[in-house]
C-alpha cells in the first residue's frame, strides 16, 4: 500500500488497534486510520479510547498522535478509536475540490499548473504557477466550472504506480520533490477525476488507466471522494500573488460556501432593487452611472 491508510480508506472512521508506544502525550499505534498532515492537509481530530486527539504528526511514514492528556492506556493494551468524520470529511470534500480547480486553471488559465495547497478550517488555498492575467471574470469562470465538474458526478479513484512510469507520463503532474508525500517505496499515488463520459457510461476506471481525456490526474497522498458530486457547493472567493508568477486562489466548501453565496444574492438583489434593473442589467447600469 501506497501513502497513509487513512488516504486509502477515506471512508473508515472506527477501528480497533494495539497500543504500540507511548511518550507522555505521544501514542504510536498498531495500525492507524488517522491522517498525520501532510502536503497542505490538516490532520484528522478523534479520539483514542476516551482521550481527544489533538495533533496526528507523519514522522518516518508513521502517524505519531498527540493526545490532549497523557493516557491511562498502556503498550500493548488495545483501544477502540474513532476519527471526526465531519472533519474527515470536510478535508476529503476541499481537497478533491482543489483537484477540480487545478484542471479548470489548465483549461483556462495559460501554462495554468498546480503549485501548492493550504486546507483551512473556513477556506482553502490553491497556488497555481502562471504568466496568464487573473481577474474578475477570470475567477467567475473558475466558480462555474468547478461547480459544473461537481454537478457532473465524476468518478474520482485512486492508485500507484512506479516512480519511473509517473515520469514519463504527460498527463500526470507530478514533481518527485514536491510530491514527496505521495510517494513510498519507489511508487506514486495517483488520484484521478474522470472523464464526464466514464460516469455516464458507468464504467470506474482505475488511477493509472483512466480514461482517455480525465479531468485531472496528480500525485496526491490525501484522502478523497469517490465522486465529485460528494464535494458539494463550493464558491470562488478571491486571488493574490504571493510570488512572481504564482496566482493564490481562495474558495470555500460546504457550509462557508453557502454562506458566502447567500450574502452575493441579498447584495445582487440590493443592487437591482436600488438601479430599479433586472438582474442581467445591472453591470449595465453601473457603467452608465
Amino acid at each position: 500500500m501506497t501513502g497513509q491508510r487513512a488516504a486509502a480508506e477515506p471512508y473508515a472512521t472506527r477501528f480497533e488497534t494495539e497500543v504500540m508506544s507511548i511518550d507522555g502525550r505521544r501514542v504510536w499505534l498498531e495500525r492507524s486510520h488517522f491522517y498525520g498532515a501532510s502536503g497542505g492537509q490538516p490532520s484528522d481530530r478523534g479520539t483514542i479510547g476516551d482521550i481527544a486527539v489533538t495533533d496526528v504528526e507523519l514522522v518516518d511514514g508513521e502517524q505519531v498522535h498527540m493526545l490532549a492528556e497523557e493516557p491511562s492506556f498502556r503498550p500493548g493494551h488495545r483501544v477502540l478509536c474513532s476519527v471526526d468524520w465531519s472533519f474527515r470529511m470536510y478535508c476529503m470534500r476541499a481537497h478533491t475540490a482543489s483537484h477540480i480547480l487545478a484542471g479548470a486553471a489548465r483549461r483556462l488559465l495559460e501554462d495554468g499548473s498546480y503549485a501548492g495547497l493550504d486546507i483551512g478550517p473556513e477556506t482553502v488555498r490553491v497556488d497555481l504557477e502562471t504568466n496568464a492575467t487573473v481577474d474578475d471574470e477570470t475567477l467567475i469562470e473558475l466558480d462555474e466550472t468547478v461547480n459544473r465538474v461537481i454537478w457532473e458526478s465524476r468518478p474520482v479513484s485512486w492508485d500507484d504506480a512506479p516512480v519511473s512510469e509517473a515520469r514519463e507520463r504527460d498527463m500526470l503532474a507530478f514533481d518527485a520533490e514536491a510530491d514527496a508525500g505521495a510517494v513510498e517505496k519507489g511508487r506514486v499515488r495517483v488520484v484521478t477525476i474522470e472523464d464526464e463520459t466514464d460516469n455516464r457510461s458507468g464504467n470506474r476506471l482505475s488511477g493509472m488507466t483512466g480514461s482517455t481525456d480525465p479531468w485531472d490526474v496528480t500525485a496526491c497522498g490525501g484522502t478523497h471522494v469517490r465522486n465529485t458530486r460528494e464535494v458539494g457547493p463550493v464558491t470562488v472567493l478571491g486571488h493574490s500573488s504571493p510570488s512572481a508568477g504564482v496566482c493564490r486562489i481562495e474558495f470555500a466548501v460546504g457550509p462557508q460556501a453557502i454562506n458566502r453565496r447567500t450574502a452575493e444574492k441579498r447584495a445582487a438583489f440590493a443592487a437591482t432593487a436600488a438601479l430599479d434593473v433586472d438582474l442581467e442589467d445591472v453591470s449595465d447600469e453601473l457603467e452608465r452611472a
